[in-house]
């Protein structure tokens, strides 16, 4: 048996320090092993004296980790040597510190963690997000946000009162959410950055940044560069003219909502759309909150949101009508066309991809029409690409060839399963 180190697997040959540095790892993340008697080739060596370390490593754990971490020890009799498996769970009270220090893993690596990191860990150990945290302003001011509610809910003022009301203030003190909605919004990260382009991005149409001012703001101020550059189209079809969306209204709105409402507010960036003929590109910053799983996500179940002060408002509003409904919205706004959004997911983003319905990719010359179908359709199909591009199938796979071979294509999978990417 060969063992193999990852994110939640090291291999140790003997006892020493760094193993409590991955303990407060794991026990911060997802959790994993360790494993004593191995060397870096995976090979079984063995250990001496499993008491005398476990006890060792027991007293350790007592004295220098706050708060306590849980681990196992399992004994492992592996090709007729001793093995210690240290199995440690994931924790409830993250973050976890070994000698006044948080550690992460990164693949392989064990390293501190980072302040951004950090505060994520803390705010979830007691269950508030970034937007609910107090802070020490009294300069705000709320104008946007009040004819808001007085168009809605009829609210003629906004003062303290309803400032508690909406979950904007808390013993006298303002939280992130108030800064988030308010008229001077100075939250740094806190903007969008929208750019249009025509086919190709190297050459701007159009670049708006919107910054320093409400998050419902920005909400409407998006919308109105939607209807600006994809309005809805008439078309001639017999017995009459019908009129065609280019992307799904409804889709567009609940992306940029998640966007807006649901984005990590910790990681040091903001927004970016991409605004293309054929497609629009919604780039939010930060992964899943945690306890969300991919396939959660992309099947539309209800979640939680990361930042609960501000979809609070936005739901008194009206403009969300239930927590975490917004990604199966996106999926069935598509349903009755020929196109369907794609959602790319890591630890530092959430990307999704809406297409333009009924785009004509085969207007374009070969070359550039397969890389536009594939930046607004990722990991593609053969026979998708032929039909919707209209090339032969020879041509088409002689052309996918030589963007392989240029780096400008890849392809993954195998015989039928074969799909490509940008």
């Amino acid at each position: 048996m060969k063992f193999i180190e990852s994110k939640t697997i090291e291999l140790k040959q003997t006892l020493t320090s760094n193993i409590y540095k991955s303990i407060s790892a794991f026990s911060n993340l997802d959790g994993g092993s360790i494993f004593l008697g191995i060397n870096d080739n995976g090979e079984a060596v063995g250990i001496a004296d499993f008491k005398k370390i476990k006890l060792n490593i027991e007293n350790t754990i007592n004295d220098v980790f706050t708060p306590r971490p849980i681990v196992d020890f399992i004994s492992h009799e592996i090709s007729g040597k001793s093995v210690l498996e240290l199995k440690v769970t994931k924790g409830n009270n993250s973050p976890y510190f070994y000698n006044n220090i948080s550690y992460m893993r990164t693949d392989t690596s064990t390293v501190p963690m980072d302040s951004k990191t950090l505060t994520r860990h803390m705010l979830s150990s007691e269950n508030i997000g970034f937007d609910e945290l107090d802070v020490n302003k009294n300069d705000l001011s709320f104008d946007y946000l009040e004819r808001a509610l007085k168009e809605t809910l009829g609210l003629e003022k906004l003062n303290k009162s309803s400032l508690i009301t909406l979950g904007l203030m808390k013993n006298a003190l303002l939280n992130n959410a108030a800064i988030l909605l308010s008229d001077n919004n100075d939250i740094s990260n806190a903007y969008v950055d929208i750019a249009k382009f025509n086919i190709s991005n190297d050459v701007f149409v159009d670049r708006v940044k919107l910054e320093k001012e409400s998050s419902l703001k920005y909400y409407y101020d998006l919308l109105d560069l939607f209807n600006k550059y994809y309005p809805t189209l008439s078309v001639v079809s017999v017995p009459k003219r019908i009129d065609r969306e280019q992307i799904p209204y409804g889709a567009f709105k609940e992306a940029i909502l998640n966007a807006i409402i649901h984005r990590d507010y910790l990681v040091n960036r903001g927004i970016q759309i991409s605004m293309y003929d054929y497609m629009i590109e919604i780039n939010s910053p930060g992964g899943l909150p945690e306890g969300i799983s991919k396939e959660v996500y992309l099947s539309g179940g209800t979640s939680i949101p990361r930042n609960k002060g501000l979809a609070s408002v936005f739901f008194r509003l009206g403009i969300i009508d239930q927590f975490g409904t917004g990604i199966k919205r996106i999926i069935n706004t598509y349903n009755s066309t020929d196109e369907q959004p794609s959602f790319a997911i890591d630890d530092n983003q959430i990307k999704i991809i809406l297409p333009v319905v009924g785009y004509d990719y085969h207007k374009l010359n070969e070359e550039e029409g397969i890389i536009t179908y594939l930046k607004a359709h990722p990991n593609a199909s053969r026979s998708k690409m032929e039909s919707k591009l209209q090339i032969e199938r020879a041509t088409l796979l002689r052309r996918l060839s030589e963007l392989i071979e240029k780096d400008l294509v890849k392809k993954t999978g195998n015989g039928p399963n074969v799909t490509y990417y940008i």
